[in-house]
């Protein structure tokens, strides 16, 4: 396929994009016009303006970046892995954790450029990040549900679990027994 002069002065997703006729080199460029000025990633602009198919986004940026493709359908997200990130994080950045595996994160995610979201959960959570594309409107949906969840488990608690004011800091019968001695 010949590269047309439009389509050399883009680079990286969206050339990809426009290579693999998912999105027209007009529309790719209006779309990056436009996400600088809401500052708002590409890819989620895309879909949420029914621009581009998020399985075709997702495939493509696959391809682009050489990160694996995961369907989000396929898997059960682990409540403890979920806690792992902070809430406002995944909602910031349109991320969510996928599996944790020793020292290393699987991070769900539309947009494989946003490193400044590999680089906030891996400081907050001093794990190796590896990122994993998955389909944006699957992403979103799915964040939905595992901040509900979040939320389900920690309202299940009632004030009681929590009643300081009846909570005994007395020693212990093991501690009283012990005397210090001086040298």
């Amino acid at each position: 396929m010949a590269v047309t002069a439009a389509q050399s002065a883009l680079s990286g997703l969206p050339e990809r994009l426009v290579a693999d006729s998912i999105v027209s080199v007009a529309d790719v460029k209006q779309a990056i016009e436009d996400t600088r000025k809401a500052k708002e990633p590409l890819v989620s602009y895309l879909v949420e303006n029914g621009m581009a198919e998020p399985r075709a986004i997702a495939v493509a940026a696959s391809h682009e970046f050489g990160v694996p493709l995961l369907d989000l359908d396929a898997i059960e997200i682990d409540l403890d892995t979920l806690r792992a990130v902070d809430q406002n994080l995944l909602t910031k950045h349109r991320v969510i954790p996928l599996v944790k595996r020793g020292q290393r994160l699987f991070l769900g995610v539309s947009d494989p450029t946003n490193l400044q979201a590999v680089d906030d959960i891996k400081f907050q959570t001093s794990l190796r990040i590896e990122p994993v594309v998955v389909e944006e409107d699957k992403l979103q949906e799915r964040i939905g549900k595992a901040l509900e969840a979040v939320d389900t488990t920690m309202s299940s608690f009632d004030d009681e679990d929590f009643d300081l004011e009846n909570l005994d800091i007395g020693a212990t019968e093991d501690e009283e027994d012990v005397g210090i001695t001086k040298d």
